[in-house]
């Protein structure tokens, strides 16, 4: 599942009514992009489409331990099960259904089958899902190797304000598409360019160098707190340019992407004390 080159195209219908620059259907994507250490342990990069800037940004930290998938988050601490495929018929997950709301309940397991799916046979779990405030339910579907049927990161939130179906899933030049709409234009968005960047000294204390291999024009750089929330963008002139101190608003982790061709091509954490 957390294999490098592994794409997903994300459908979602918003229930917009009168909301300015709000659209009722958009497709975004999430991406496997290398690998990060964190707290010692090994995590694959999971980076979102934004289609606010039409950029690839850092969304989460998977890894993959046998039938489990565990998830970090930017903002927290300690890694959560994101998939629990050794579930079975009359089990129940006890994940949090809809985690900014008091709508958290568990997702019975109704069936467990073994399908064709994408090239491979694999284990498919489908959950009967509690929707909030009425007593109809919905229905979610876990696939091996896959995920979600609903949104990679956030499985059952198809229950929410707003509908998330899992659109396309692909590795590569295939893909396997799951919606009528069949939109995989995020899945055919070239590769990132092999460069690394280095920062020192790290931790920033008053200025630091970072130096980009394989530079090219057309390179930007984006800084995030660990939260996500955006602090700055400067474009970049050649392969070395200094962070300052100064430019942040507090001590603490950050994050830099370095963006080329409107692509994501790196993301890296680093301190300013």
């Amino acid at each position: 599942m957390i294999d490098q080159g592994n794409r997903w195209t994300v459908e979602i219908n918003q229930f917009c009514g009168d909301l300015p620059d709000c659209n009722d259907f958009e497709i975004s994507g999430y991406r496997t992009n290398g690998e990060e250490v964190v707290n010692g342990i090994t995590y694959t990069i999971i980076e979102f489409y934004n289609t606010f800037s039409d950029q690839w940004q850092l969304s989460s930290y998977l890894r993959e331990e046998g039938p489990m998938i565990y998830i970090l988050r930017p903002n927290q601490d300690e890694e959560s099960v994101l998939y629990d495929f050794t579930l079975e018929v009359g089990d129940a997950s006890t994940l949090i259904i809809v985690e900014d709301t008091n709508q958290n309940g568990v997702a019975d397991v109704t069936a467990v089958t073994t399908e064709f799916i994408a090239g491979e046979m694999r284990k498919v779990i489908t959950f009967d899902v509690p929707a909030p405030d009425s007593s109809i339910s919905d229905f979610e579907q876990w696939i091996e190797g896959i995920g979600s049927t609903t949104n990679l990161i956030l499985p059952f939130q198809s229950v929410i304000d707003a509908g998330y179906n899992l659109g396309c899933f692909g590795n590569g030049a295939s893909f396997f598409t799951f919606s009528e709409e069949g939109d995989c234009s995020l899945l055919n968005i070239p590769e990132t360019t092999n460069i690394t960047t280095l920062l020192t000294p790290n931790p920033v204390t008053e200025q630091s160098q970072l130096t980009i291999s394989n530079f090219k024009n057309n390179t930007s750089i984006t800084f995030y707190n660990l939260l996500g929330q955006f602090i700055a963008q400067k474009e970049i002139t050649n392969s070395t340019m200094n962070i300052n101190h100064i430019d942040f608003p507090s001590s603490g982790i950050y994050l830099y992407q370095i963006i080329q061709d409107n692509m994501i091509v790196d993301t890296q954490k680093f301190m300013v004390k």
